[in-house]
């Protein structure tokens, strides 16, 4: 959830530090488009509308009238960036009019410009010299007829014009006015501030320090027998930050306070703009991303050696789970959802309001496995103890009680015009979101969340406890967080096993402060006693506050410097935008909402040449063709159950789905594609895009203690595109596990209105088949009479709540065990090894090899635990599909092909053999 816009301060600036003003070389790397001319020493020069063009001095002075300077910063003011040549470009001219100046001065004193010049070098240096001096002393002509012209009217010097002497004496002030302040409009101490910046106090670089603070405890400190409820301190609610200095240093609280106020009075539209003027990183924006936030994430993510997007302990077979929590609309989740794509599954946490996820502007990665959750109440309330208990409930249920890999959270809210005590106003937000962390991130997991200042017991009182509930913590302020902000974050690495009790207490006190009881507010929650003993902790902290604190300042100076001279700029901008984009792996493109397919020809940019696979029939297995086909080489063939049979209706039958992203999905029908979509049907199916898989519309019936429900679910077949990956010259098997972790992602958690879907059980052919198909002849309320019992997926499994007062309090719940059945209307074969391979079965050994029939090479196919499989000898999803083979049993009774003639068929061919 994006926050408001908050400024802070620095400790390299005093309080009573005298007020200085900027010299020249303090701006020498920052431009100004207005090219001030040179003032004569004569008290009587005039500006003029025209400078001249030295031709002897480098043309460094370039001329240009009042018209053309106005012109130029209109066009400022409608530019949002420049390019750095021009940067570049106006920055030596500077440098010429400086050095020009005190070429002069040195002139007029009698000075020699360099003693290590050559005789030649000074005489040209001279020469030039007296040349612009000729020039203006033409000039000054001008303003002696001026002053002749006054006399004449009775002008005397020190006095003004008029009978009376009663004209104006002294200039005219240039016109002070900034942008949309009004003419008297005087902003206090913004002057003075901005005389203070010194740019050589700031530090821009790509490649940022990370500082780890280490759980050096080897258990937590705190027992299950110790009652951490007396460490809660009680007092009225504060209303005011000023005399919180026992973490930080007072000056620098003293001046980030007064840095804040300094900027209450002055226009929100012009101090925005010095700050996109100002800030090196503000160019980067949002990329291709919907937010800055997803940005943020791409930056602490690569500072922390990409540890939540390539996590160390994740196996490369299991989803990457994750949870995102008072981050509406998304941009942590969409970062991570670019660089796994179905790969991770998120379930998101945040308020249902104007905040809420915006999943339809997901452009950088597939919302599709991405859940959001409101609690049954429907409003997202992380505060409320009831929907943090649900989306346990949640998470657990979908992570096989383990937890998520890691926990994000951006939350924050509207502070407009208490911008100092925004560290109060959130702390309840703070403990939520660390509340969260501990309930649903797995041990092991990570765990990131945005603060802002740490200057209270409270705030740092909970740093302390999640620092004792991971193996090491880091406050970290990104390059993509605005420096001038007192934005910061929190990020908890490895979580321990023994945090219940810190969960625990974390709950009471979160049941405190929503009694939202002013006059006895928690205050402290770790005694001071208790942060002292731990010296190591308590100098992290102090430390990283100063640091902090000295870069806010620096940073607000600027903005004040900034907004004094509207013709400043940050001239690297583009250099960082480029450099940072690159270190951080993201791509330098503008966001453009993705193009709108037309199913067939997205279909021929997936299948390409393989574009005939939507033409081709499958080979039908008979009595007199069975021994050709798939009794050929047994081993080479799985097959699977399916519901389409001979009689059924055109949608169920096995066909190509295609998917054009969330809800657009369509099926190839008689040469056509098809929305696949039948609300009044009960099919609503939504794949990511670029997903192109075989499958079927199948019936299913589930018991749910008094009667059979039936529903409809997608099985997939055999993949040939999952959401943009390409897995159709992978191994059938590898295949089909992609399939069902694809799948696994896609996953709702009831009640939804969405159509499930699932991959295929497949079975390699054996002599006991029969047994490994599970028919039953059970009524469970489906068009066919035989049934096929399915292997429940654990992430659907029935929760019934376990009748114990802890299970009670978190809400967990146990499986119950109902199957599931599924209509059997015929057997698929598909063929995962490729002629001349074939697979056999070593007497010896009793494991697989494959044998090349035209070679004579022969290879285990697996080897030390390894896949030695030939790549030639894999059968890809073109060739799998082409020779498929559908036998219409139980239904053909045209034929005398039936499952014992089969079995016994296999056994003659085969010994026995179970996998």
């Amino acid at each position: 959830m994006e926050c408001c816009f908050l400024l802070g301060t620095d400790d390299s600036i005093t309080s009573n530090e005298d007020v200085t003003p900027r010299m020249t070389e303090s701006f020498d790397s920052y431009t100004q488009q207005d090219v001030i001319s040179d003032v004569n020493k004569d008290s009587q020069y005039v500006i003029q509308n025209t400078m001249y063009r030295y031709n002897n001095f480098d043309n460094s002075m370039i001329s240009y009238n009042g018209e053309q300077h106005e012109q130029e910063i209109a066009i400022y003011d409608s530019e949002q960036y420049s390019k750095k040549h021009r940067y570049d470009k106006m920055n030596t001219s500077h440098d010429s009019i400086y050095e020009h100046q005190s070429k002069r001065k040195k002139l007029n004193n009698g000075e020699v410009f360099d003693t290590n010049m050559s005789s030649g070098e000074k005489y040209i240096e001279e020469n030039k010299v007296v040349d612009n001096v000729e020039v203006y002393a033409n000039e000054s002509k001008v303003p002696q007829k001026i002053q002749h012209m006054m006399e004449k009217m009775g002008y005397k010097p020190g006095k003004g014009l008029g009978k009376d002497d009663q004209g104006r004496v002294e200039p005219i002030e240039a016109v002070k006015q900034r942008g949309r302040r009004g003419l008297g409009h005087y902003v206090p101490g913004l002057k003075e501030a901005s005389l203070k910046w010194d740019p050589a106090e700031e530090e821009i670089k790509v490649v940022e320090d990370i500082e780890w603070l280490q759980n050096v405890h080897s258990i937590a400190p705190f027992s299950e027998d110790m009652n951490l409820f007396h460490w809660i301190k009680y007092g009225p609610k504060k209303h005011t930050i000023d005399d919180e200095t026992m973490f930080c240093n007072p000056n620098i609280l003293r001046q980030i306070i007064d840095s804040k106020t300094i900027f209450d009075r002055l226009d929100k539209a012009e101090m925005r703009k010095a700050r996109t003027r100002s800030n090196p990183f503000e160019t980067i924006r949002c990329v291709n991303f919907l937010n800055r936030a997803a940005v943020k994430m791409a930056n602490i993510d690569r500072a922390c050696d990409s540890m939540f997007t390539n996590p160390k302990n994740v196996d490369p077979n299991e989803l990457l789970y994750f949870a995102d929590v008072c981050a509406g609309p998304g941009g942590f989740s969409e970062y991570i959802l670019s660089k796994k794509k179905w790969h991770a599954k998120g379930f998101g946490f945040t308020l249902k309001n104007e905040n809420d996820f915006s999943l339809d502007d997901f452009f950088a990665g597939p919302c599709e496995t991405f859940h959001p959750f409101y609690g049954s109440k429907g409003n997202g309330d992380v505060f409320d103890a009831q929907n943090q208990r649900e989306f346990r409930s949640i998470v657990m249920g979908h992570t096989d009680n383990k937890g998520v890999h890691f926990m994000m959270s951006d939350g924050g809210f509207s502070v407009e015009g208490q911008e100092n005590i925004q560290e109060i106003l959130s702390k309840q937000l703070y403990l939520c979101q660390c509340l969260v962390a501990l309930m649903i991130v797995r041990p092991g997991g990570h765990f990131v969340t945005k603060l802002f200042d740490l200057f209270t017991p409270f705030s740092v009182g909970l740093v302390y406890l999640m620092y004792h509930c991971f193996e090491s913590i880091s406050i970290f302020k990104p390059n993509t967080s605005r420096p001038a902000n007192s934005e910061r974050y929190l990020i908890c690495k490895r979580k321990k096993m023994d945090t219940q009790i810190v969960m625990d207490y974390l709950s009471q006190i979160n049941y405190l402060l929503s009694r939202r009881d002013d006059s006895n507010d928690v205050i402290e929650i770790v005694p001071l006693d208790v942060l002292e003993e731990d010296a190591k902790f308590l100098r992290y902290l102090r430390n990283s506050n100063d640091i902090l604190g000295k870069k806010q300042i620096v940073n607000l100076l600027k903005i004040a410097a900034f907004c004094e001279d509207p013709t400043l700029i940050e001239p690297k901008q583009a250099e960082m935008r480029k450099e940072c984009l690159k270190y951080w792996g993201l791509p330098d493109k503008t966001r453009v909402r993705p193009q709108v397919s037309k199913p067939q020809d997205k279909a021929q940019e997936l299948l390409g040449d393989s574009i005939g696979l939507l033409k081709c029939e499958a080979t039908q297995l008979k009595n007199d063709n069975v021994r050709n086909t798939i009794l050929n080489q047994p081993f080479d063939w799985y097959c699977m159950p399916c519901c389409s049979g001979p009689y059924l209706e055109e949608d169920k039958l096995a066909t190509f789905y295609l998917s054009l992203g969330r809800k657009q999905v369509y099926r190839y029908v008689k040469g056509k594609w098809r929305s696949a979509t039948a609300v009044d049907k009960g099919i609503k199916i939504e794949l990511p895009s670029n997903t192109l898989v075989y499958a079927e519309l199948a019936s299913e019936s589930k018991w749910t203690g008094t009667y059979f429900a039936k529903t409809q679910a997608l099985h997939i077949i055999d993949a040939y595109m999952l959401g943009g990956e390409d897995v159709s010259k992978l191994y059938l098997s590898h295949r089909s596990n992609l399939t069902k972790k694809f799948c696994d992602a896609l996953w709702k958690p009831a009640p939804n209105d969405y159509t499930c879907i699932r991959a295929k059980e497949r079975f390699l052919l054996t002599p006991d088949i029969h047994r490994r198909l599970r028919i039953t002849d059970q009524r469970v309320k489906l068009s066919s009479n035989i049934a096929f019992e399915l292997t429940k997926n654990p992430l659907e499994r029935d929760m019934n709540t376990i009748n114990t007062t802890e299970h009670r309090e978190m809400n967990l719940q146990k499986p119950v065990q109902e199957p599931v059945y599924s209509a059997f209307n015929s057997v698929i074969f598909i063929r995962s090894i490729v002629k001349p391979w074939a697979r056999h079965l070593s007497q010896k050994a009793n494991v697989y090899y494959v044998f090349n029939a035209s070679t004579g090479q022969s290879e285990f196919e697996v080897r030390n635990r390894l896949n030695n499989r030939p790549p030639d000898a894999v059968a890809s999803f073109a060739q799998a599909f082409k020779e498929r083979v559908i036998w219409s049993w139980p239904h053909d009774t045209n034929d005398t092909l039936s499952m014992n003639t089969l079995v016994q068929m296999v056994n003659q061919t085969l010994p026995p053999r179970s996998t």
